[in-house]
């Protein structure tokens, strides 16, 4: 299967954290992540059932050993009113040598489920790992904005102070002094909402880690993330690593294997059974069909009490039947089978085809969205620096009496604006990030 390189993290250590100190790195998130999390490990659990499931159906071709005893009493009519009674116990043996034909119905229900199984939990994988990188970066990027938050309140408190100091020497209004302490107020409520939010994404990292939840914890700091890889490259790994056109491909090769077998419609049938037995052993040979399987088993009993004469016991007795069904005509019943069949898999490779396009599709599209999410955060970077520079300008302008309360306030708003659509603008580059890594299976 597919996931051989996802299997990988089971066996990696917790790398780069230690318990104590709880400063986590990404590494070990992803690491932690795959080991313990919830529903990873109930997908790995489904997993288990399946193989629990196949080594069961598989169980036919191993040997099968049983002890059967039994006890028969009969009252005759005598006048003593006697009883004849006879104990016997049979040991038998049986195995399934091999099979031909058509697959194992039961072994084709159980290979489905078994696909469905492993690539649903590398779909799960993608999924996790994704939303732990998305997260970790999100933490890490309320880290910066919580920074950014701290160092404006602190000019606005100065600020405020200042035009404090300046109402108590009358030359600044009771207007001045209330605009400059909401805006102290207006950075401490945006403080206080990016501090729960970050709360709430630690604890869904916890979580999503398989931590317990309220622990106190911190990342090591990163550089500001940046994604790069060339487009045509992703549509490649996207291709390579998609599970919808894995799935598919898998189908369509089963769906080969299902037409290939219509052919089996027009061989004989054959039936043999051909045997032993004295007193006390008896061997068979079988060879039988099951829906459109045939299969080779071999059976022996040997009987630990007598059940014959002694003068019955050495003589052995062998027994062959062998029968055989051409089929010549069945109606061209093969013929619409193969249509059928030759229906259902030009489907499954129309669909694999039309998966490929809508893959690269999708990820060309999330890749002009990243491009279009980190050109839109450069450009409100920029906006954000004169915004602030023209509050500045004015506040001074005010303070000379050479600008208007009024627009002063509308350059207010418009900082305070510009700034949330920037920390808005940042998590969304980071999200579309995540989204594109996804899409082509890249994670660290």
């Amino acid at each position: 299967m597919r996931l051989s390189y996802l299997w990988i993290f089971l066996s990696l250590g917790l790398a780069g954290a230690d318990a104590e100190n709880l400063a986590l790195n990404l590494n070990y998130c992803l690491d932690t992540a795959m080991q313990n999390n919830r529903e990873l490990l109930q997908a790995r659990a489904a997993i288990q059932q399946i193989e629990g499931d196949r080594v069961v159906v598989h169980s036919r071709f191993l040997p099968h050993l049983s002890l059967t005893a039994n006890y028969d009493a009969e009252r005759d009519a005598r006048a003593d009113g006697g009883t004849d009674d006879q104990l016997a116990s049979t040991l038998r043996f049986s195995q399934r040598l091999f099979e031909y034909g058509p697959d194992f119905a039961e072994e084709v229900q159980v290979r489905e489920a078994l696909r469905q199984a492993i690539y649903g939990y590398e779909d799960q994988v993608y999924a996790v790992l994704s939303s732990v990188w998305e997260t970790y970066h999100i933490i890490l990027l309320q880290n910066r904005q919580i920074a950014i938050r701290r160092e404006s309140r602190e000019n606005f408190q100065t600020t405020y102070e200042r035009q404090l100091a300046r109402f108590e020497r009358h030359l600044a209004t009771e207007s001045d002094v209330l605009n400059a302490q909401l805006n102290v107020l207006n950075e401490d409520l945006a403080l206080n909402n990016l501090v729960r939010e970050q709360f709430n994404n630690k604890m869904t990292l916890l979580r999503m880690i398989g931590r317990p939840i309220g622990i106190e914890f911190e990342l090591e700091r990163e550089e500001p993330v940046q994604f790069f890889i060339e487009q045509n490259r992703a549509v490649e790994l996207a291709i390579d690593n998609s599970i919808t056109i894995a799935l598919a491909a898998a189908r369509l090769n089963e769906q080969r294997r299902v037409l290939r077998e219509i052919e089996w419609q027009y061989s004989p049938d054959l039936s043999l059974s051909t045997g032993v037995e004295d007193g006390r052993r008896n061997a068979r040979l079988a060879l039988e069909k099951k829906g459109q399987t045939w299969g080779l088993d071999v059976s022996s009993e040997y009987a630990l009490s007598e059940g014959e004469a002694p003068d019955l016991r050495d003589q052995g007795r062998w027994s062959t039947q062998i029968e055989a069904r051409i089929p010549i005509f069945a109606g061209a019943s093969r013929l619409g089978r193969q249509a059928r069949e030759k229906a259902v898999l030009r489907q499954h490779q129309i669909s694999l085809r039309d998966l490929n396009t809508s893959v690269e599709l999708n990820v060309r599209q999330s890749y002009q969205s990243m491009l279009e999410a980190q050109e839109r955060q450069r450009i409100q970077e920029e906006r954000v620096r004169i915004a602030r520079r023209r509050l500045e300008i004015n506040q001074i302008l005010k303070e000379k009496g050479q600008a208007d309360e009024t627009l002063l306030e509308n350059f207010r708003t418009q900082f305070f604006n510009e700034q949330d659509r920037l920390f808005q603008d940042q998590a969304t580059y980071i999200r579309r990030i995540a989204a594109l890594r996804r899409q082509i299976g890249h994670f660290e």
